[in-house]
C-alpha cells in the first residue's frame, strides 16, 4: 500500500514543476511581449500627435473662415433682403445662438424680423387627444379659403391641419388673401392658450404686428439616439416649412450641424424620406451658415428652387453670393447664363 506522504510528495513537485516552467517561460517571453507593447504604445502616442495638430488645425481654418465671412457678411448680405419681412418659428430644444446668429443676419440683409412663433412640446404630441386638439383648433381658427386636410397628414393630421392655418396667420404673399393684424393674432392666441405655441416679437411684445413675407423654421439643437427622420416630430417641421413655402414667398428649415444629422427633420428631406422638397441649411449655427440662410431666401425669392445647402451629406456648399447693390422691396428675376 502506498504511502498518502508519496502522494503529497508527488503533488508538490508537478506544481514546482509547473511554477518553474511558467517562470523559465515568462522569463523567455517577457522582453519580446515588452517590446512589442513599447512599440504598439509609441505609435499610439505619435498618431494621437498627429490627430490633436490635425485637430488644431482644422479649429484655426473654422476660426478663419467664420472670421471672414463675419467680415464679409456687409457685403455678401448687403441690401439682398431689403423690403422683406421674415417670422422664425422654432421647434423645442432649437440653439437661442443659432436663432440670435440669424436674426442677426437677416438684419444685414435688410429685413425686419417680426416675431418668433415657438412650438411647444404639446404641438408635437400624436396620442388621440392631442392629434383632436389641433384639429379641432384648427377648424375653428381657420380662415375660409384654408383647407385644413389632405393626404400629407395620414401620420400627423392634427399637425399637418394647425402647420396650415399658423402658415397662413403668419406669412403671405401678393395675390393671395390677407389676414389683418389683428385676425392673425387671433389665430395665434387661439392655438397658443391651448397650451402649442408662443409668441414674442423684437421688442418684448406677444402679437406679431404684421404678417412676414418669409420664414425661417429652426429645428431642434440636437438629435435623440436612435430617432427616426420620418418621426411625426420631424414630418411635422417640414410640413410646416413646405405650407410656409407656399403661403409665402420663401421658407427655409435651418438647423446647426449637431441637430441636422441622420434623424434629424433636415435628413428627413436631404434623403427624400419626408417626401417633399423644401430649402435646407444644416450648419446655421455658424457665421457662414447664417449668411447661407439669407441667401437662401434669396435664392426662393429670385425663383429659383429648392435647395440643400451646408456641409452634410447631399448638400451643397453654399448658394452663389448674389448680393443687391440697391435697396429692392420686390423681388428681382433671376439672371439666366448665356449658353456657349
Amino acid at each position: 500500500m502506498i504511502d498518502f506522504r508519496y502522494h503529497l510528495v508527488s503533488i508538490i513537485a508537478v506544481f514546482l514543476a509547473l511554477a518553474l516552467g511558467l517562470a523559465v517561460g515568462a522569463a523567455e517571453l517577457a522582453p519580446k511581449v515588452a517590446n512589442t507593447l513599447n512599440t504598439e504604445s509609441k505609435n499610439a502616442l505619435k498618431r494621437n500627435a498627429q490627430l490633436f495638430a490635425e485637430n488644431s488645425q482644422l479649429k484655426k481654418q473654422i476660426s478663419a473662415d467664420g472670421a471672414f465671412a463675419q467680415a464679409s457678411s456687409g457685403y455678401l448680405l448687403n441690401n439682398l433682403l431689403t423690403g422683406q419681412r421674415v417670422v422664425l418659428v422654432t421647434a423645442p430644444g432649437a440653439d437661442t445662438g443659432t436663432v440670435t446668429g440669424i436674426t442677426t443676419a437677416l438684419g444685414r440683409a435688410g429685413a425686419s424680423v417680426t416675431g418668433t412663433v415657438s412650438l411647444a412640446p404639446q404641438f408635437f404630441d400624436t396620442n388621440p387627444t392631442t392629434e383632436t386638439a389641433l384639429t379641432e383648433a384648427a377648424g375653428r381658427l381657420a380662415p375660409a379659403w384654408v383647407a385644413t386636410s389632405d393626404a400629407a397628414g395620414a401620420q400627423i393630421p392634427g399637425q399637418q391641419a394647425a402647420a396650415k392655418v399658423i402658415a397662413a396667420a403668419i406669412i403671405d404673399k401678393p395675390g393671395q388673401p390677407m389676414l389683418t393684424a389683428q385676425q392673425s393674432n387671433r389665430i395665434l392666441t387661439g392655438f397658443g392658450d391651448e397650451g402649442f405655441l408662443q409668441v414674442s416679437t423684437p421688442g418684448g411684445g406677444t402679437t406679431l404686428a404684421s404678417q412676414a413675407t418669409l420664414a425661417v423654421v429652426v429645428t431642434p439643437a440636437a438629435v435623440s439616439s436612435n430617432a427616426s427622420s420620418i418621426s411625426p416630430e420631424n414630418l411635422s417641421l417640414v410640413y410646416l416649412t413646405h405650407y410656409l413655402q407656399q403661403a409665402g414667398n420663401g421658407a427655409v428649415l435651418a438647423g446647426s450641424l449637431q441637430g441636422s444629422g441622420a434623424g434629424s427633420a433636415i435628413d428627413a428631406v436631404t434623403s427624400g424620406g419626408a417626401g417633399v422638397t423644401v430649402m435646407t441649411v444644416d450648419d446655421a449655427d455658424t457665421e457662414i451658415g447664417q449668411i447661407i440662410v439669407a441667401q437662401a431666401l434669396y435664392d426662393l425669392l429670385t425663383g429659383r428652387p429648392a435647395s440643400s445647402y451646408g456641409v452634410g451629406p447631399g448638400a451643397a456648399p453654399s448658394p452663389a453670393p448674389t448680393p443687391s447693390q440697391t435697396p429692392t422691396s420686390t423681388p428681382s428675376k433671376p439672371t439666366r447664363k448665356k449658353s456657349r
